[in-house]
């Protein structure tokens, strides 16, 4: 509830920034609308783009981890099969051995748990600067003082008329200007230096 209260507070603060002293006067005129950023991920070319890439970065942690999990599990056979002929000593052996695997696992998957939340929002930190960017070029288009973001279950805006949904446009324009980019002139390498033919450093005494 707490968290809601904020919420509202920054949009009336939004709202009154935006509308000014004639703010209930202005409230008719201003046009606002939201967009789901959701949809948008799930729909355009660069959310899908990101998605991608970080499913791609999931599965080649999710390797390492089976690979580990493999391992452990064949020590755990491998020890169930030989105590009976095992001696207490080579036993106690193979137990810690087991154990250590363990214990680097639990490590290990803590670590690359903690690397794909890194990667999560290092992905969704670059698409929703791409986001902001088609919201802006929108609302400046079509005239749009405010933009909200409506999540999935519902957030701060509780109702809005469909009309003021812009993310059909915001998509549009998400790959309108990832087109741009991917057809932009890229800066050409500078060339390596050639190596030195005759045997000289290059250095003037």
């Amino acid at each position: 509830m707490k968290r809601r209260c904020r919420q509202w507070g920054v949009i009336i603060a939004v709202l009154g920034a935006v509308l000014g002293p004639g703010g209930t006067a202005l409230a008719q005129e201003a046009k606002i609308g939201f967009i789901d950023a959701q949809a948008a991920l799930d729909r355009s070319k660069p959310g899908r783009v990101s998605k991608d890439l970080l499913e791609q970065y999931v599965k080649s942690r999710q390797q390492i981890i089976d690979v580990d999990e493999e391992e452990i599990r064949q020590l755990e056979e491998e020890l169930k099969k030989q105590s009976a002929v095992l001696s207490s000593d080579a036993q106690k052996e193979k137990q810690e051995a087991l154990q250590r695997k363990y214990l680097t696992y639990q490590k290990r998957a803590g670590e690359l748990t903690k690397e794909v939340q890194e990667k999560r929002t290092e992905v969704l930190k670059e698409f929703n600067r791409k986001l902001v960017k088609a919201v802006q070029q929108v609302a400046e288009r079509g005239g749009y003082a405010v933009v909200f973001d409506r999540e999935s279950e519902g957030g701060v805006v509780l109702f809005a008329k469909e009309q003021m949904n812009l993310t059909d446009q915001v998509v549009t324009e998400l790959d309108r200007l990832a087109a741009t980019e991917e057809s932009s002139p890229k800066p050409a390498a500078k060339p390596a230096p050639k190596p030195s033919t005759d045997g000289s450093s290059g250095k003037t005494p």
